[in-house]
């Protein structure tokens, strides 16, 4: 679905101060036009998205998102024609939609990034949560509730040396006399040069618990896996709360020039080495016998 722009410029023209203003009974008032024009605007833009569509199926749509809230067409033009007279009105609901339709386009695109496997790419800066799944987990002995696995797929906001954070509050049920179960935590980052750097941890207690993972080389992320595992031998006893999972991707303040080092040392090497060779192949020119 394309996007939805609403006429910020055209409600401009319509601005007047009608601070004081009380909305007449007979009005449709804020909340519930904000609801109908949400539904209303969604219809206009399913029926401009789809090809072909007849101009009676079009207008259908209108009416279908018009009875949706039990409003007939002389009540919403009614209404549209007194709201822009009284423009302020007017704009604060349909900020409030813009804000509603971006808030949708985003929870849209995760779960899309989600479903590929992927992370947005909207989300940079030098700390962010990248965790796309939900934060809370049931876990238990059984093989069909006993793990959380996760495959992320590393965006262009992701840089040489980032680290990652894996946290989670996790809550055993059962007394530690009695209890028969752990968590296992694994943290895994596969590079573009196709090394792999892990951790895998025991969480055994009650409470919050960190997981940190560091690069030691310079090279970029190519993807992100790991998985929560309940291992339990006892069905009763074993069951474990896994709630608050963040994953956090912190930027190293340091490694632009710390790359930029080791890159500029590279070169150095590089050069040192042809030269080494030139001189090497030029005497060895120089021996040669004439022929």
């Amino acid at each position: 679905m394309r996007k939805i722009y609403i006429p910020f410029l055209l409600l401009g023209a319509f601005v007047m101060n009608s601070c004081g203003k009380q909305i007449p009974s007979d009005i449709i008032q804020p909340d519930e036009m904000e609801n109908l024009l949400y539904d209303y605007h969604l219809a206009l833009s399913m029926g401009s998205d789809l090809p072909n569509v007849p101009k009676a199926s079009k207008e259908g749509m209108k009416m279908h998102a018009l009875a949706k809230h039990h409003v007939t067409t002389a009540e919403f033009d009614s209404s549209m024609v007194w709201y822009t007279r009284h423009a302020n009105f007017l704009y604060e609901i349909y900020a409030n939609l813009e804000k509603r339709y971006l808030m949708d386009e985003n929870r849209m695109k995760s779960h899309i990034n989600k479903r590929n496997g992927q992370i947005s790419i909207s989300l940079s800066g030098d700390s962010v949560d990248i965790w796309s799944d939900r934060d809370l987990y049931w876990l238990s002995s059984s093989v069909l509730t006993n793990k959380v696995t996760f495959n992320l797929k590393a965006d262009t906001t992701f840089r040489p040396l980032d680290e990652l954070c894996l946290e989670a509050n996790f809550t055993f049920f059962a007394p530690d006399s009695l209890r028969k179960s752990e968590a296992v935590v694994g943290l895994s980052v596969r590079f573009s040069n196709d090394s792999i750097r892990s951790l895998v941890k025991t969480v055994t207690e009650s409470g919050k618990q960190t997981f940190r993972l560091k690069p030691d080389s310079a090279f970029y992320y190519r993807n992100v896996t790991g998985f929560i595992y309940c291992n339990a031998t006892d069905s009763v006893s074993g069951d474990v709360l896994v709630n608050g999972i963040r994953l956090m991707r912190y930027h190293d303040d340091s490694q632009s020039g710390g790359v930029s080092e080791k890159q500029g040392e590279g070169k150095k090497h590089a050069s040192r080495r042809a030269s080494r060779l030139s001189m090497k192949e030029t005497e060895f020119q120089k021996v040669q016998p004439m022929r």
